[in-house]
């Protein structure tokens, strides 16, 4: 009878597991997919960036890779604010603890179980009116800005950037811890639905605000190709995409860096790669490869006189 009663819970188990599976893909899809249209396209001043369907499941892992550096990155640039977020975080996981099953004879008294049952479903509200807050405020607009005209201007444009990312990962750990202690609070029905729901709004808005900052911070870092014109300017520009009919370099020259557009049926030799940020740092602190269609593709070197020139 157990080994029937086994096998009969096996699909069941298999579509659980299947569908979990399904939807932890589809959600870091997702992420990635708002990183890119409007994290780092609206940063970089192209809303108009393509990608193939791939490329926000790809965004979306290097964004959760990257979640301890990011959070490291703002315990040193906003250790306040990194403070306030690791509170909001260990409220609701030590309730979590409280709400859980006690032993005989050790649970609280019942008046006192239902001031702490409702402490927590206005603190769910709460964090979600902070999130929102934080979400919209000056202080997080000021740290996530377009890439920068100048050069010497990316060390610091970079360090706000991920800070804003870290401080926004703690705000959508927080969010779910709370939407989690309200599901297992001893509450009125509708007062679990009034705080269950100002939870999920809170939940949604730092999963939009993770999915912006994360995904700028991760593209910006990403390596991407440095690029020669077969017929045009022979000094390299940064590959950064395509919009629907030209292709997006980064040009750096004399320590300023434009956006440039090109035909996008023109052919490309592809010399090296660089993430943006690697090529506005090297820009700022010295001379930086200045690669052209006659460079060693491997070196972007310039061939000596004993060296014949690479074929296009």
């Amino acid at each position: 009878m157990r080994a029937i009663q086994g096998r009969s819970r096996t699909p069941l188990r298999l579509a659980f597991g299947l569908t979990v599976t399904v939807g932890v893909v589809a959600v870091v899809w997702l992420m990635g997919f708002l990183g890119l249209s409007v994290g780092f396209a609206p940063l970089l001043g192209l809303p108009l960036l393509e990608w193939g369907p791939g490329v926000g499941l790809v965004t979306g892992m290097h964004m959760l890779a990257a979640v301890p550096r990011v959070i490291i990155q703002a315990g040193v640039g906003a250790p306040t604010w990194l403070i306030i977020g690791f509170m909001l975080v260990a409220f609701p996981a030590a309730g979590i603890t409280a709400a859980g099953p006690h032993p005989t004879g050790g649970s609280l008294h019942p008046s006192i179980a239902m001031v702490f049952s409702w402490a927590g479903a206005a603190g769910a509200a709460l964090n979600a009116a902070a999130i929102t807050w934080w979400t919209a405020s000056q202080t997080r607009g000021d740290m996530i800005e377009g890439l920068p005209a100048r050069a010497d201007q990316t060390e610091s444009w970079l360090d706000n950037l991920q800070t804003a990312a870290g401080l926004d990962v703690v705000a959508v750990i927080a969010s779910v811890l709370w939407v989690v202690l309200v599901m297992r609070l001893a509450i009125p029905a509708w007062l679990r639905a009034l705080a269950a729901s100002a939870g999920f709004v809170g939940l949604v808005v730092a999963a939009v605000a993770m999915s912006m900052s994360n995904g700028a911070a991760t593209e910006f870092q990403k390596a991407r190709s440095v690029v020669t014109f077969h017929d045009g300017p022979s000094e390299a520009r940064l590959l950064v995409g395509f919009t629907p009919n030209h292709a997006v370099t980064l040009h750096l020259a004399h320590g300023a860096a434009r956006i440039e557009l090109h035909d996008a049926t023109t052919t490309m030799i592809v010399v090296g790669n660089r993430s943006i940020a690697e090529m506005m740092e090297q820009e700022k602190t010295g001379p930086s490869p200045r690669w052209n269609r006659d460079s060693d593709p491997a070196t972007g070197k310039l061939p000596t006189t004993d060296s014949p020139l690479p074929e296009p």
